[in-house]
Formats: structure tokens, sequence, C-alpha cells
């Protein structure tokens, strides 16, 4: 039996008479409106026809997934697909999940795959988070886009399509969430270092007695880092108008060379302002972490527990031009917190 017949024996009782009668422009137009709807799904998944499984994706996903459902007996079994497709676009959005798909997207949300060279069913993988597996069944197997699982360390969670998208599971998509910890990037850690040793260098001299010992590089908030570059670009011009202490003293000259390195590393410009050298900082930051998950034009999909789920596309233009970073950034014990509903909501 070729696969076209397969395919009428498979839809033909949604026909009045049990088959689709080419004499009824009802049926013809049913079966024509059938056969397009595969045809655009399989321009997106490839479908095997004897199983009506998406091919691709992950495997252990999927048997994880089978073992969720069915238990031990898991093997071979059919994933069930869900009932409606969902978007996937280039930008941010958002979508909740359908009445008749909740009740596994519930079950699975908490689903994790097992740690790598492990038995499906064992403890779950550390390295994925809630909402991961019940994302994938509910694109993946809807044919709503091709995705695979991450592979590498520094790779997203997911792949829709190609495009990366990192899964996070935050309880509401407001307020400050971490990007993770920065304290080995020795780089970026000596640059706050000497923002902040500047900055409280200078109020000493202005008789402002030292920054709180709260603000240092491991712990301070966004408008705290524009008030150090304010006293960093106060000390650029202090040694531009005595360049003599510069050439006479081995410790002036020191600091120039250091407050040069601020400027140079992070690009600054004479006419740039605190806000925008705090800016370029904050996003010194920001930027290797982001460009290794998701990437540049990639999403952060944060799924909740009661099905609603946001899609931020993560757009480098909009962050270096954003108003609100600044208002809602913080580095705390060396985790990078910002408000991503702010800046690509």
């Amino acid at each position: 039996m070729d696969n076209i017949t397969k395919y009428l024996h498979k839809i033909a009782y949604k026909f009045p008479k049990g088959y689709p009668d080419m004499g009824d422009p009802k049926d013809k137009d049913m079966l024509f409106e059938l056969i397009k709807t595969v045809t655009e799904a399989e321009e997106e998944v490839e479908i095997d026809v004897e199983t009506s499984q998406p091919s691709g994706g992950s495997e252990t996903y999927n048997d994880t997934i089978r073992y969720a459902i069915y238990g031990k007996d898991y093997k071979d079994k059919p994933i069930p697909k869900p009932k409606s497709k969902y978007p996937y676009k280039n930008s941010t959005f958002s979508i909740a999940v359908s009445s008749e798909d909740k009740e596994l997207f519930t079950k699975l949300y908490p689903i994790k795959p097992p740690k790598v060279g492990k038995e499906i069913g064992s403890a779950g993988s550390l390295g994925v988070g809630n909402g991961e597996i019940a994302l994938y069944w509910l694109y993946h197997f809807s044919n709503s886009a091709k995705v695979t699982e991450g592979r590498e360390k520094d790779d997203p969670d997911l792949y829709f399509n190609n495009q990366g998208v990192e899964v996070k599971s935050w309880s509401t998509n407001k307020g400050l969430h971490g990007l993770g910890r920065f304290g080995a990037d020795k780089e970026n850690l000596s640059l706050l270092s000497l923002i902040f040793g500047f900055s409280a260098l200078v109020s000493v001299f202005d008789g402002e007695g030292e920054l709180p010992k709260t603000v240092n590089p491991t712990n301070f908030r966004g408008f705290q880092l524009t008030a150090a570059m304010e006293k960093v670009k106060e000390f650029k011009n202090l040694l531009n108008k005595n360049s003599d202490l510069v050439d006479e003293y081995p410790l002036f000259k020191n600091i120039k060379s250091n407050v040069d390195r601020v400027y140079n590393t992070l690009n600054l410009e004479d006419s740039d302002s605190p806000q925008d050298m705090g800016r370029k900082m904050a996003i010194q930051l920001l930027k290797p972490k982001l460009d290794r998950k998701p990437g540049d034009g990639n999403h952060l999909a944060n799924v909740k527990d009661n099905g609603d789920i946001k899609f931020f596309q993560i757009n480098f233009d909009e962050l270096k031009n954003s108003d609100e970073l600044m208002k809602d950034f913080e580095v705390k014990q060396s985790a990078i917190r910002i408000n991503f509903d702010k800046i690509w909501g």
C-alpha cells in the first residue's frame, strides 16, 4: 500500500460517505484543504507516515517524555501530539498553552532528562530546568517548529529551526532576572575594580569620604555604576588639566595609564556622559553572556507552569540604546541581573 492510499484511508472517517467523493464539491474542497495542511506541516517538520511522529528532535528528550507518560514500559510508545499549533516569530512575543494541551504540558513541566550516560527515568540532569521538556514537546510534536536540544556546554538549551532558545522558568516576566556570574571574567573584574577604585579616590579628594563598602565590583546597582563613572570622568579631566603631575610623579602616571585603559577598553569618548559610560560597562558584562546563550537575534523563553510563555528576542542594538538598562541593572555577588521585560518586552 503506497503512502497516498494510506493517507486516504486514515482520513476517510472525516467524510460523510466514509471516503472522499470527488463528485461532491464539499468533499473535494475538504480533501484539498487536508492535503494543503499536511503539505505545509511537512515543510516545517518531516513526518513519518507510519507513526505520525515528527522525525528528528532529540531521542533522549523523546524517551524522557515517553517515560513520563508510560513509565518503565515506555519504549517505542507513541507520543501524543498537541492539539494546537503555536507560532514562532522573529520578534518578542507571548503564547498561552491551549486548554486541550494544558494537562500534558503541566505533567511534563517539571520533567528533566537523565544525566549524560544515565538511564531514562534516573535522576534528572541539573543542566536542564523546569519547562524545557514541556516546551520541546509543545513545539516539536505540534510541528510548529523543528526543535533540537543544545548539546555543547555553551549552547542554548534548545534550537527552534536552528535558532537558539534559552529556557527559563521565572514566576514572573517582570523585575530583575539573573544571567549568571562573571567572577571568572578577570578582565571585566579588573575594569570594575579600577572604576570603583578611582571613584573612591576622587571622593576622598573631594572630601566626601570613601564609597559605602557595599558598593564594590561584585555588588552594585546601575545608578551606582553611573555615579562611579562620573568620578572617573572627573579624574580624567583633572589629570588632563594637571599634566605636570603625570610628568613628575610616577603615581599619577600610573593612575593616568589605568584611566586610559578604562577609556580604551570600553571605547569611551570624552563626549560620553556618565550614563553612556555606565551603559558601555554594563554591556561589556552582559554581551559575553548573551552572545553564548541565546545569541544576538535569538530568544530567551520564560516558561511558566500555568502555560504562559514569553519569548524575548535578544537584540544587541536595542540593548545598546536602552534608556532602561541602567535603571534595571545590578550585580549581586558577581551575578548579573537585568529586567528583560523593560529592555525587550
